[in-house]
């Protein structure tokens, strides 16, 4: 949401709508510090560490991740489930179609589905039969799925499109801090849409990093709407999951990164690096932890790596680190 904080009216509205599902929020949270902020009518923003903190007694008081809004119950951990499910995907494509599926079957938007027409690609979240709509419901459901996808892809997803099923509440103007445009409200369904070019981007996130994500959640749902790490960070990712033994092209990493390769390597002059130094970076990387687990040989290495030849890995690895990867490995067991 916004930097300076969440608007109050998304605060008080979680609170009212989790009340009117039959929850007591308020004899449960009145001793909390922040309670006065809550409910001074001076205070229209609050801050997002302490929306957090609100976010969290709430899913706690219901037991539910969708604080009983949603079609159905979605007991405490149904997210972490789905995310497990997700990490391992190729691509953004593929993470999607396991995502709608997923919500379907734990959420109760059991209409949910990944339309790709043309250029442009659509999530829809919908539930059937089309009972009464929650918004709260609604706004939370789509913003794990754009803001995770984000992250799990590590760059932006800007919006071309963005629904509501329900009339324009009277906080419409801070959807553009929440999703970077305003919605068109009273929709047939609610969904999102993005550049379907974007659908082969790679999912460069690894299982501990999502493990340390979901203990903050929803800290960085919160917290958090451009996920877009450095385009060298992503070339690496894209070259550390390629297959080594044979190099991937700059063309190539370009491509999975959905975007040209001259300006893949304009982005990286602006970062004050190259393609090919990233992927030196990474081989150095790689070869100094084999040589450091002693499993393979150097040889092995360097095969591994894609080298023509070992001498040609043996004369890289020395430029790298300034001394040949036997004797360097010899200085790991022998404490030198």
């Amino acid at each position: 949401m916004a930097e300076c904080g969440v608007a109050i009216q998304f605060v008080r509205s979680a609170i009212g709508s989790t009340e009117t599902a039959g929850t007591d929020v308020r004899r449960e949270m009145r001793d909390l510090p922040l309670w006065p902020e809550l409910t001074s009518p001076g205070v229209t923003r609050l801050g997002c560490e302490q929306t957090v903190a609100v976010m969290r007694v709430l899913v706690r008081l219901t037991g539910d991740e969708l604080l009983r809004l949603g079609p159905r119950p979605v007991p405490q951990g149904t997210f972490r489930m789905i995310s497990l499910g997700l990490i391992h995907a190729p691509d953004l494509r593929a993470a999607l179609d396991r995502l709608v599926t997923f919500a379907s079957i734990t959420t109760g938007y059991t209409r949910s589905r990944l339309v790709v027409d043309g250029d442009t690609c659509r999530i829809e979240i919908a539930a059937e039969p089309a009972d009464e709509v929650r918004p709260l419901a609604v706004e939370l459901m789509l913003t794990f799925v754009h803001r995770f996808s984000a992250w799990l892809v590590g760059q932006r997803l800007p919006l071309t499109g963005l629904d509501m099923p329900f009339a324009e509440p009277d906080y419409s103007a801070e959807y553009t801090s929440i999703f970077g445009r305003q919605p068109s409200f009273d929709a047939p369904v609610a969904s999102i849409s993005f550049p379907a070019r974007l659908l082969s981007a790679p999912v460069v996130r690894e299982e501990p990093e999502l493990i340390s994500y979901i203990s903050r959640s929803p800290s960085d749902l919160i917290n958090h709407r451009d996920y877009g790490t450095t385009t060298a960070d992503r070339v690496r990712k894209v070259l550390e999951r390629g297959d080594l033994t044979h190099r991937e092209r700059a063309d190539q990493v370009a491509a999975r990164l959905s975007i040209s390769v001259q300006h893949m390597r304009r982005l990286l002059r602006q970062e004050g690096t190259s393609f090919q130094h990233v992927r030196e970076e990474v081989l150095r990387d790689l070869a100094v932890d084999g040589l450091r687990h002693g499993r393979e040989s150097i040889d092995e290495i360097s095969y591994r790596l894609g080298f023509s030849e070992p001498s040609a890995f043996r004369r890289a690895f020395t430029r790298w680190v300034g001394s040949p990867p036997g004797e360097y490995r010899h200085s790991l067991t022998s404490g030198g």
